[in-house]
């Protein structure tokens, strides 16, 4: 009784345990199947969200010369804008007629466009004279013309844009003419200007002006009447550069007067650079404040052996820059000119200095001569040291056709009026500059 009693114990448990096993395998399944449906419509959306279509016509017209203005794609990657990541390649050559296909490729993806150029211009536009043209620096250029018209015979000739160009500066220019019709559709056709060098037209020439020592007249130094009459107060100062940025002065860089002189580069009537020999501390002090909030830019020509690395850092301004006065060779030894040592140094040891102010000051654009003095032997140095710009004493405008490392400055001096300062370095209806 006991072994039967046991056997059947054991079938009816058996029987009893399968439905709930049953009933445990049905969630688990169900749960499996909903997964699985939400991974098919994450594909499903994600798909949907990669995609790349043309914008505009698949098929365009375009005249001769005419203007393509390409309506580009649309597209998608993974939900992802990506439209200008988009890779064009192909296009038409609006100079000659036919059919041209534009193809947009992203990822796997790509699609096409065709652009067919016509045999004639919609609309017509036609340039007078020579389309190109040779002239010099400071000619004036003269329109020869056009005239233009659409596929009506309705002149538009005074609906044709020109781009300005100014020719202030040698080279090859292109002016462009375009003009549009009533359905929106443009023709393009283009001038070229060759602008030549010339040392020869009329300019007032550039002063650049020489300053040495700024103080505060409220704290004047002691040899506030001595050291040549080099001072200049920061209140006269201050009220030259107000007047200067009230006039509307231009304020070149190194690069621009360098072309200036070499014929390359018109510069505006009123054009003015200021500079400041030696760098020394108390005019540094000075002079970042009174920068900063006129926003003038000038130019410390810094004798870099006098604390030249601690200047540079010091005195970081966007309106000032550190040009070379030599690293050790502002001292007299020569015996030329003011006993300058340039003149007379030795070409590798005059090398050496020159490079070792430029690495310091962090710029070699532009240099002035310690007391003014310059010669052939300065004029191979300073040439070999790569500056483009140098500067003396002499008085006087800079001009085109000059020696551009050996230019002259307008001097200013301590005490000097505002007057004096607009007789000197404003244009030629005043008088020529007055040495004081």
């Amino acid at each position: 009784m006991s072994i039967r009693h046991n056997a059947i114990t054991r079938r009816f448990e058996s029987r009893r345990k399968k439905p709930a096993d049953r009933r445990l395998l049905i969630p688990v399944i169900v749960a499996g199947v909903f997964v699985f449906g939400i991974a098919l419509m994450g594909i499903h959306y994600y798909s949907e969200q990669t995609y790349l279509f043309l914008n505009g016509e698949a098929e365009m017209t375009v005249g001769l010369q005419g203007v393509f203005e390409d309506p580009g794609v649309t597209a998608k990657s993974w939900g992802r804008d990506v439209s200008d990541q988009t890779e064009i390649t192909g296009g038409p050559d609006l100079k000659t007629p036919g059919e041209y296909c534009v193809t947009y490729t992203s990822g796997d993806l790509h699609v096409e466009r065709t652009v067919t150029v016509l045999d004639h211009m919609v609309p017509e536009l036609k340039l007078k004279g020579d389309r190109n043209i040779s002239m010099k620096l400071g000619e004036t250029f003269e329109e020869p013309g056009y005239t233009a018209s659409d596929d009506s015979g309705r002149d538009l000739t005074d609906q044709v844009q020109v781009s300005e160009q100014s020719f202030d500066r040698a080279g090859t220019w292109k002016i462009r003419y375009t003009v549009s019709d009533r359905e929106g559709r443009k023709t393009r056709l283009t001038r070229k200007v060759t602008i030549e060098p010339n040392t020869e037209y009329e300019t007032p020439g550039l002063p650049i002006c020489m300053y040495h020592y700024v103080y505060d007249e409220n704290d004047p130094p002691d040899d506030v009447n001595g050291r040549y009459k080099n001072y200049i107060s920061r209140q006269d100062l201050i009220e030259e550069m107000n007047w200067l940025n009230e006039e509307g002065y231009y304020y070149p860089s190194w690069e621009e007067v360098r072309d200036y002189v070499d014929g390359k580069l018109l510069l505006p009537a009123k054009s003015i650079v200021l500079t400041f020999d030696d760098g020394e501390y108390a005019t540094l002090d000075q002079l970042i404040p009174i920068v900063e909030q006129t926003h003038v830019p000038v130019t410390s020509f810094l004798i870099t052996e006098h604390a030249g690395e601690k200047k540079v850092k010091q005195y970081r301004s966007e309106y000032l820059r550190f040009e070379s006065h030599t690293h050790g060779l502002h001292h007299a030894g020569g015996a030329a000119g003011y006993r300058g040592m340039l003149p007379v140094i030795d070409y590798e040891s005059g090398l050496a200095d020159l490079k070792k102010s430029i690495e310091i000051c962090g710029s070699g654009l532009a240099i002035a001569y310690p007391y003014g003095d310059y010669n052939e032997n300065t004029r191979q140095i300073t040439e070999a040291a790569g500056f483009l710009v140098g500067v003396t004493t002499q008085f006087g405008n800079a001009r085109p056709g000059m020696n551009p490392l050996a230019l002259p400055r307008i001097r200013m001096w301590q005490d000097q009026t505002l007057e004096y300062f607009q007789r000197n370095v404003a244009p030629p209806q005043t008088p020529e500059p007055a040495v004081q």
